[in-house]
């Protein structure tokens, strides 16, 4: 009979009979079927009629001859288990045992397509719910048991970090205060609702699978049992001993074809039908024939099992391999009855020495992916540390922070795709890569922070820009509204970003403050160019009535006709930029007629200065503030060369009147003084004016406030 071969039985469970018990009663049916055999062969020498009459010849229950021999071959029986026993240890060495938890999510029907093998650690939460619903719909669901446990332990574990990190950022944003109560933290996760659901209803699936199967496993069991009774009234029957047989083998095929049992009526229900088959074997010891044909075709039922496990040896798929070659050893063990005694043993070896070829296989196989593990481990350990350094390197902006981020994507994307570690250290390692990514989150975050009040601070100082632009878009004071949008137009430009959602809705705002600004002071402008081309045309008449004045001898009365040009000139306003070389055509001729009515370089220089007095009042402040800065230069220039000639004259002798360089020197000084009195005078001039026009705009300003306050009062009432 079948050595114990120490595999899983056909429910995926492996018998816990004693082993001692186990190999008593293999040997005990072996010698039963050896003994009967060599009572078989004594007794043909003394038969005269022929096998196939006394195959024919029918048996009694209580026939002495059946009731004789079964006696015999009990004492037969402890002989023949001491040798069967050591068939057995030497069969056992050559087997691998199968580990118990290898198959225990093996679905019954290898049609159905193999696991993927997978990293549920490394997935986030979403992943795990579409590979749960994904093994749900495309598997049996006896068939994942590990993993959808495997799955549950990942989910938890992401559930839990999520909420820690929820929880940190609670505390950050709602740091405690004397002033108000701390919120109570609350934590909603949508992907726990939806998994959780999901889970209870593989729960229910599973469960619903297990009790139908149970039932199954019942009904397989009474008939079994109904099979073992049926054997056992095979022996009380008074027939033929053919017919006898052919019921046997009907009763074998039918306890091959009745499915699996509950487990914990396997061994008992096993021993009984071994028991059963045993007896009825003592039974029909009295046909030799029949005993061969069916040791024959046992042996050639075992020879096809042995060519099928020879045939895994080259298969592919090891977990395919190992799950058939389980199930050869179930039918070698159940489906098979006893071969010869000679055939026993070497038949055995064939059948261990295939099966060994397909456990090195699947050993080879497990030492391989051992090594990739430990590669695994390798390159998940250097990605850990590599995140731990760009997180200790930091950066200094937002786009060094792009591109850090851009790095961790990348390791994030290579640790999820890379293999499983050893599961010594798996879980350890991908609670330290969500460790590291925290902490870089974190860091980053800060930054963003920061970033955060920057740009908030960024936004109040823009803000106020445009305050100020609003309130002068509407300014007529064109200058003064000039200078104000110049001055906060730089500043704009000074100031860092803002937070993006509000970027282009303030810069349009302010852009239209001061665009409003500038296309009121362009249509001004155009409206001035009409009437500077005017004031160019009038200048001009002006000038031509003083070019063609004639001297007169009265030096009065020419005095008062130049005088006269000069009070027409300066009532006359801006004349084009193009046109603005004209007040210097002016002052030529204005400085030759004074020059002819006998004025003094000084007095005619000073009289042309109101002239040109008059045309700043009429431009802007930078006509202004050029003339106070060439009158500064010039004071400072004229005080420099005095200086200078006056340092020279004391390296010549002072007595010396006649001396041509002295006299010279002398004179330029005269006229440097002459020069410098007058620009002192043309400053005094200027600071008067300039003191009359703030004295003109403050009144022109308070006239406004007052007639601005008494419309509103007006309107109030």
């Amino acid at each position: 009979m079948e050595k114990n071969d120490n595999l899983q039985d056909a429910d995926g469970n492996t018998p816990e009979m004693d082993q001692r018990k186990q190999e008593a009663q293999d040997a005990l049916e072996n010698a039963m079927v050896e003994e009967a055999s060599s009572r078989q062969q004594a007794a043909e020498g003394q038969e005269t009629n022929d096998s196939d009459d006394a195959s024919t010849e029918p048996v009694k229950v209580g026939s002495n001859k059946v009731l004789e021999r079964l006696e015999d071959a009990s004492t037969t029986h402890e002989d023949a288990i001491l040798e069967e026993k050591k068939t057995v240890e030497k069969a056992a060495d050559t087997i691998v045992e199968v580990d118990e938890d290898e198959d225990d999510n093996e679905p019954e029907d290898d049609s159905v397509k193999e696991i993927t093998e997978k990293d549920y650690d490394s997935m986030e939460m979403p992943a795990l719910i579409v590979e749960l619903r994904h093994l749900m719909q495309e598997y049996p669901i006896n068939s994942f048991r590990s993993q959808a446990e495997d799955i549950k332990k990942a989910f938890e574990s992401a559930d839990t970090d999520a909420k820690k990190e929820a929880q940190d950022k609670f505390k950050e944003e709602n740091p405690p205060s004397d002033d108000a109560p701390t919120p109570q933290f609350e934590y909603k996760n949508s992907h726990a609702t939806e998994f959780y659901d999901l889970h209870s209803l593989y729960r229910k699936q599973k469960g619903q699978f297990q009790r139908d199967k149970r039932k199954q496993q019942e009904v397989n069991l009474e008939k079994r049992r109904e099979i073992i009774e049926g054997i056992k009234q095979l022996i009380n029957q008074e027939e033929n001993i053919g017919t006898t047989f052919k019921k046997f083998h009907s009763l074998q095929e039918e306890w091959k074809a009745t499915g699996n049992i509950p487990h914990d009526a396997y061994n008992i229900t096993w021993e009984d039908y071994r028991l059963a088959t045993q007896n009825f074997y003592d039974y029909i010891d009295l046909s030799k024939e029949l005993r061969d044909k069916d040791f024959e075709r046992n042996l050639e039922f075992r020879k096809k099992i042995i060519a099928r496990a020879i045939e895994l040896g080259d298969e592919e798929n090891i977990h395919k391999a190992l799950r058939e070659l389980q199930e050869l050893h179930r039918m070698w063990k159940e489906d098979s009855g006893p071969v010869a005694k000679e055939e026993r043993d070497p038949i055995w070896d064939e059948f261990s020495a295939a099966t060994k070829v397909i456990h090195d296989k699947r050993q080879a196989y497990y030492d391989e992916r051992d090594k990739m593990s430990v590669h695994h481990q390798l390159v998940k350990e250097n990605i850990v540390a590599e995140i731990a350094k760009i997180t200790t390197k930091g950066a200094k902006n937002h786009k060094e922070w792009q591109d850090r981020l851009e790095e961790i994507n990348v390791l994030r994307e290579l640790f999820t795709s890379t293999g499983p570690a050893p599961k010594v250290v798996n879980n350890e390692l991908w609670n330290q890569f969500r460790a590291r990514t925290r902490e870089f989150n974190k860091v980053k975050n800060d930054f963003y922070k920061g970033l955060k009040k920057e740009q908030q601070d960024n936004l109040d100082a823009k803000m106020k820009l445009i305050a100020i632009a609003e309130e002068h878009q509407d300014n007529e004071n064109f200058a003064e509204g000039l200078q104000v949008m110049k001055r906060i137009q730089a500043e704009w430009k000074q100031i860092g970003h803002v937070p993006r959602k509000d970027s282009d809705k303030i810069w349009k705002r302010f852009q239209k403050a001061c665009n409003a600004f500038f296309e009121k002071k362009t249509a001004q402008k155009n409206e001035d160019s009409k009437e500077e081309v005017e004031n160019f045309e009038a200048k001009m008449k002006v000038y031509d009535a003083l070019k063609e004045m004639i001297p007169q001898d009265d030096k009065a009365i020419m005095l008062t006709e130049v005088e006269k040009h000069m009070v027409s000139w300066a009532t006359i306003g801006r004349v084009p930029y193009s046109k603005r070389m004209i007040q210097d055509k002016f002052e030529k001729l204005l400085h030759a007629k004074l020059k002819a009515a006998g004025l003094s370089a000084v007095d005619a220089e000073m009289l042309k200065y109101q002239n040109k007095l008059a045309s700043l009042k009429n431009g802007d402040d930078q006509d202004f503030k050029n003339e106070r800065f060439y009158l500064k230069k010039r004071r400072n220039e004229i005080q420099d060369e005095m200086r200078q000639l006056e340092n020279n004259l004391q390296f010549i002798n002072a007595k010396d009147d006649k001396n041509p360089f002295l006299v010279q020197q002398r004179k330029n000084i005269a006229e440097l003084s002459k020069e410098l009195d007058v620009i002192k005078e043309k400053q005094k001039q200027l600071n008067i004016l300039q003191r009359q026009m703030i004295k003109e705009e403050e009144e022109a300003t308070a006239e406004n406030e007052a007639s601005n306050e008494e419309e509103t009062s007006e309107s109030t009432e």
